[in-house]
This record gives structure tokens, sequence and C-alpha cells, in this order.
């Protein structure tokens, strides 16, 4: 699956072959066959392996420790670890690449996306009880929704400086926004 993720991040999804995987992967074309039938095939499995990759790095960038930390830790911790996920990660950037095969992988992304928000919210319940739910939602839902834009926009982004000074701005806007709902 590195072969084919590497090949869809450095050339696209179009110039992508089943040929340049095998290649790539050192292996036959017919042991690429044996396993998917066409490259959609491919590009699916690498979708649903890079959002159990985003869900499981959300869990352990978390952690555990969650509610023992400040809240604005956590949130760089999250940002951070995500950014270095996107940037390290083959089948990020293949996905990133090819946003215009959305559609292949929309509605598993839209359920870990619910999963997130959910998870998100209900850190927010923890620091603040009497919050109410739809309101947890709501905060939950832009947060995840302005950290996911960020990564897009960054991951699009050819001067690595200019991808700093986003990923600083976003946790700065996040921070201010929070402050208004969340203690210390």
């Amino acid at each position: 699956m590195l072969a084919a993720a590497e090949s869809f991040a450095q050339f696209g999804f179009g110039d992508t072959t089943m040929e340049g995987i095998a290649a790539r992967a050192g292996t036959s074309i017919g042991s690429v066959y044996q396993f998917f039938p066409n490259k959609h095939a491919v590009f699916r499995e690498i979708a649903g392996r890079c959002l159990l990759e985003a869900r499981r790095s959300y869990a352990s960038l978390v952690g555990a420790d969650a509610l023992q930390v400040p809240w604005a830790t956590l949130l760089g911790r999250v940002i951070d670890g995500f950014r270095a996920l996107h940037d390290g990660s083959a089948m990020m950037q293949a996905m990133w690449r090819n946003l215009e095969l959305y559609g292949e992988y929309a509605e598993a992304d839209q359920a870990m996306m619910r999963e997130l928000i959910a998870a998100t919210a209900v850190l927010f319940g923890a620091w603040v009880p009497s919050m109410a739910e739809p309101t947890r939602r709501v905060i939950a839902t832009m947060v995840v929704n302005t950290v996911a834009t960020t990564l897009l926009v960054i991951a699009r982004e050819p001067d690595r400086g200019r991808a700093d000074a986003l990923v600083v701005e976003t946790k700065r806007m996040l921070e201010r926004y929070l402050a208004s709902y969340l203690p210390g």
C-alpha cells in the first residue's frame, strides 16, 4: 500500500498506473491485480487506511491524560500531531493530492468527522459540565472543521514557512475562540 500511496501522492491519480504501482512495490502486476481489480479499488483501500490512521492518531494525541492537561496545551498537541501525521504520511498526502476522488471515501470520512466531533464534545462537557450538549457539539464542530481545513490549506501550501505560520495562527484563533467557553 505504501508504494501505491507514494505514487498517488507524487503523480496524482490520473498519472498513476497499476503497472507503476507494481514496479514501485517491487512486485508483479498480477500480484497487484490479485488483490485489487483497478486503481480506484487501490485508492479506496488507501483512503480507508488513512482514515483509520487519523482515528488512531486522534485517540493517541488526546491521550489518557486529556483532562489533566490545560485545554490549550491539548489543542496544540492535537494540531501539531495532525500536522506531523499529514507531513509524514504518504497515505494522507495521497488523499490531499487527489481530492477530486473524495466521493470514493466521502461517507467514511464524514463518519470519522462525526466521531471526532463527538469525542471533542465529550471533552468540552468534562471541562464545562454546565455547557448544554447542543452547544458542545457546535463548538466541537467548529474546532474539528477548522483544524481539518487548516490541514487542507497547508497540504497545498508549497512554502513551509507560510504553512508553519498558518498553523500558529490557527492555534491562536482557536485558543481565543475557546477561551470564551472553557475555563483557564
